[in-house]
């Protein structure tokens, strides 16, 4: 018994210490990547990427209603895909967006390699649309030989990192 509340005490104690100069290392992991949030820009919801140097680039921005009568609007999906932009960026698995098809229906996902497969839903997409257009469109890519995106064999793929330092130097223009 007193050595588990000894153990404790020394635990407390050194937690204390290490956050009061600045040693909490999920604290300085946070502070150090993109963080992914949904926020109005322009009047609408729209899925924000903070860069470290605290920059917000919008990703997506959010005006479809299609999906408002099965309980997703415009700001529920924003929230929803905002937190798996940031799930998938801890993870390491935010590396290419593409397109696929998850229980027969269009979506965009994420995956670790150019050419590889669905690896996380982002966001399903509307019946009859075409993804790999739609994904071109919602992420407002500038086409160019040195952009982020790649085409192989009908698919589209869009270096994630790429895509936020363009997008990043286009709005400083």
């Amino acid at each position: 018994m007193k050595l588990n509340v000894l153990a404790t005490v020394a635990t407390v104690g050194t937690t204390m210490v290490m956050s009061s100069f600045g040693v909490n290392s999920s604290m300085q992991a946070k502070n150090v990547g993109t963080n992914f949030l949904c926020q109005s820009w322009q009047g609408v919801p729209t899925t924000l990427a903070k860069t470290p140097d605290q920059e917000s680039v919008p990703v997506l921005v959010w005006q479809s209603d299609y999906f408002n009568d099965s309980g997703y609007d415009a700001n529920t999906r924003c929230q929803l895909v905002s937190g798996r932009f940031q799930y998938f960026y801890n993870n390491g698995q935010l590396k290419y967006l593409t397109t696929g098809r998850m229980n027969r229906m269009p979506v965009v996902c994420v995956t670790q390699k150019q050419g590889g497969g669905c690896e996380g839903l982002l966001f399903t997409l509307k019946p009859g649309s075409d993804p790999t257009q739609t994904l071109k469109q919602l992420m407002a890519v500038r086409f160019r030989s040195s952009g982020p995106l790649n085409e192989t064999s009908g698919r589209v793929y869009i270096n994630f990192e790429d895509y936020l330092s363009q997008a990043k130097q286009n709005s400083t223009k």
